[in-house]
């Protein structure tokens, strides 16, 4: 991924710098910022999964306070629609394993290799499954749901350009599977297979 986006870079004449934070690794409630350091000339841009804060749910306002001091110029969030603390404990886990059966399903679709479906199984959808489970009984009560967090905190949604969302369509269509499309919905670009979502994405800004 980091090749990818400093190939794109060049090629359109930007400087461009990676950091990966791991939040499991940062002590809740104490988060700063000693290695982030920008100037006027720099744009920070943060791209927070909402999945990364599953195995602590009630965590996500401070960590999103922490992504609000870097002044980001944009915060890119994905949702893969298993993060439902604001259902009680029994709907949250059947909605978070639908989405997982939706995903692999889609797999299917492409055809993908055993290998490949048994290496996501192992280290991306078994994690994912058991951070879900293990966040919701540290915080059996429900939450409001994540977009609300994210406004009581102090971000607002960006709508997508039609660049954007014609961008992610020409991708899509590069799948040689059908039944794969991307769906605007309001302030979100949803992509889905077969009617069923299975990602979406979401601009904020603070």
């Amino acid at each position: 991924m980091r090749d990818n986006l400093t190939q794109f870079a060049n090629e359109i004449g930007l400087s461009f710098e990676l950091d990966v934070i791991n939040f499991d690794s940062l002590e809740q409630n104490c988060y700063s910022l000693p290695f982030f350091r920008t100037n006027e000339n720099e744009a920070v841009v943060v791209n927070f999964p909402i999945w990364c804060s599953s195995n602590q749910p009630s965590a996500l306002p401070s960590l999103l306070r922490f992504i609000k001091q870097l002044s980001p110029k944009i915060v890119v969030s994905l949702d893969q629609g298993c993060d439902r603390s604001d259902l009680p404990f029994p709907q949250h886990i059947l909605h978070a394993f639908q989405s997982h059966v939706n995903l692999l399903e889609s797999l299917d679709a492409v055809n993908a290799t055993t290998d490949a479906v048994n290496k996501i199984e192992r280290f991306l959808l078994q994690p994912r499954i058991e951070s879900t489970v293990l966040g919701r009984l540290r915080a059996p009560e429900k939450m409001p749901n994540w977009k609300t967090i994210f406004a009581s905190v102090g971000f607002y949604p960006v709508t997508f350009s039609n660049f954007t969302e014609t961008q992610a369509e020409c991708v899509v269509k590069r799948t040689p599977a059908r039944g794969f499309h991307v769906e605007k919905r309001q302030a979100l670009l949803v992509l889905c297979w077969q009617r069923r979502e299975l990602m979406s994405a979401s601009a904020w800004r603070c």
